[in-house]
């Protein structure tokens, strides 16, 4: 039985930390199925706490084997143990997820352990995904400010389908230039009251599959994830709860046909997650996150920036299911994530890089030094020459960036036309002003300096294009496809677009960003 010395201490911070991934185990109570609990000898137990973990015993009853794991708490043998679990360990998660923070709680285990009641729980007993819910939206009343979603989805036979969709909808994963995963497409379904969570989680649970096998009559043959999504107009923060299947004994399941292939499906991608788990505690070179979709879903939570906690679900009377699981979960205690604080999250745009690159230019000579006494307003209309060229400072290149500072940091453009510069002075042999310049009359010199600023206003017209346009409409510019232009969507839902180095963030590189430009520049004038 659980009891409170047991349940050991949370150990989440919201401050920028490295954070261990949070393992406990839950084991569930014997089930009328089981058999009569006269005869049920559970074998799994625990021997002792010493703060901050507890140590699990399994023994199988019928021979001499045991074995014993570390693990950061145990919860024993009785349903409420649910809202225990709940309170303990979740609860702490939420105040830094309603501030712009990530998280994720999943249930491991094999089928018929408890994992799809801890999550969703029953008429008689909330689960994790309610309880959550009603703390966020409680929360998020009491602050005011903000707006709760939810998407629900999930991965089947290594596909991954949106369950809040009326038809199935199969929906694509993309990395970002940071190579997070994004799912894209996905519905977003707004939350402000318990009714509305109960009716969208209802639907997504009758489009999840599940079937009956020799093991348990309900089961799940897909992963489901729950995403609660928390925004403040600055941040967005996640809450990922994620009910895993069931890793299967198809020897004792009795699986033919579908029920055999999505069995093998289930196993081979629990299967990529414990090689996860193992390059993760052995330091490999290569983490094969992008051996599965379950992995690739949870790469931030495992190694990643997310805060991240494990239950263990476990059937009393399996021994070698329980130290299959719990042998995963120990080595998954040992995983670090560098979880940043919540003011991590907020929008980059208040960091001047103006004043950055100009910094950088005038330590190379490129660019004139402001006199600190000059209004701001009249310096935001000076040029900067680089390569023998005048060019307004946000249509200059990637690499002049990233040389100012490594992390990426949207430019603000400006909402006017940057004219050429004639006041540059001409002391430094290395400064030529447009006017003092012997050839500035040229026709060559006036082409070249209506030519960069006409880029300037096309790129800014293209930017407040992909801002305000439809799906249809994206879809006629070249260069731009059903999968860019959802993520195009997706992206400034979020952050609206302030440059085309803001592009980046769906995962394209400069060259690809500047070749869509350019496709678009191109066939305006065909």
């Amino acid at each position: 039985m659980a009891n409170s010395n047991l349940c050991t201490p949370t150990k989440h911070s919201s401050d920028n930390s490295i954070s261990m991934v949070r393992v406990i185990a839950r084991v569930r109570p014997f089930l009328p199925q089981d058999g009569s609990k006269e005869s049920l000898l559970p074998c799994i137990s625990s021997l002792d706490s010493s703060g901050s973990e507890v140590t699990v015993h399994l023994k199988d009853p019928y021979s001499c084997r045991n074995e014993n794991y570390k693990l950061d708490s145990f919860y024993g043998h009785e349903d409420k143990n649910v809202r225990e679990i709940f309170e303990r360990e979740v609860m702490p998660l939420i105040p830094a997820v309603v501030n712009g923070s990530n998280a994720t709680v999943f249930a491991y285990g094999a089928t018929g352990s408890g994992k799809t009641f801890v999550m969703q729980g029953n008429d008689e007993v909330a689960g994790v995904m309610p309880m959550a819910t009603a703390r966020i939206l409680s929360m998020c009343e009491k602050m005011g400010g903000k707006g709760m979603e939810v998407s629900y989805y999930e991965i089947y036979n290594e596909r991954c389908y949106d369950l809040l969709e009326v038809k199935a909808k199969e929906i694509a994963i993309l990395d970002d230039k940071d190579g997070r995963p994004h799912l894209i497409g996905l519905s977003k379904i707004p939350i402000r009251s318990m009714l509305d969570f109960q009716e969208t989680l209802s639907c997504g649970l009758q489009r999840r599959k599940v079937a009956s096998t020799g093991l348990n009559d309900v089961s799940s043959r897909s992963h489901g994830i729950l995403v609660i999504s928390v925004s403040n107009g600055h941040a967005i923060g996640k809450l990922n709860l994620i009910d895993l299947a069931g890793n299967e004994d198809n020897k004792k399941s009795g699986n033919e046909g579908v029920r055999l292939h999505e069995s093998a499906k289930i196993n081979q991608s629990l299967f990529a997650l414990s090689q996860v788990i193992y390059a993760l505690n052995n330091n490999t070179s290569r983490i094969p996150y992008r051996d599965s979709k379950l992995t690739r879903i949870l790469q931030d939570s495992l190694g990643g920036t997310s805060h991240a906690v494990m239950v263990a679900c476990l059937n009393p009377g399996e021994y070698e299911q329980s130290v299959r699981t719990v042998s995963l979960a120990a080595r998954s205690r040992r995983i670090s994530n560098f979880v940043h604080s919540a003011s991590k999250h907020t929008p980059k745009l208040q960091v001047d890089m103006e004043a950055r690159l100009r910094t950088w230019l005038e330590s190379k000579g490129k660019a004139k030094k402001q006199d600190p006494s000059t209004p701001r307003s009249v310096n935001k209309l000076n040029t900067i020459k680089t390569s023998g060229k005048r060019m307004p400072i946000h249509t200059l290149s990637e690499q002049r960036v990233k040389k100012v500072e490594t992390e990426t940091t949207p430019m603000c453009m400006r909402k006017v036309l940057y004219p050429i510069n004639t006041n540059v002075n001409v002391n430094s042999p290395k400064q030529h002003s447009v006017a003092a310049d012997d050839n500035t009359n040229t026709p060559l010199n006036k082409l070249k300096a209506m030519s960069c600023n006409l880029k300037s206003t096309l790129a800014l017209e293209y930017i407040n294009f992909l801002n305000t346009a439809g799906k249809v409409e994206l879809l006629q510019l070249k260069g731009i496809g059903e999968k860019m232009a959802d993520y195009i969507l997706e992206l400034r839902d979020e952050t609206p677009l302030k440059s085309l180095n803001d592009l980046e963030k769906i995962g394209l590189s400069s060259k690809q960003v500047a070749i869509m430009f350019g496709r678009t520049a191109k066939g305006l004038f065909d």
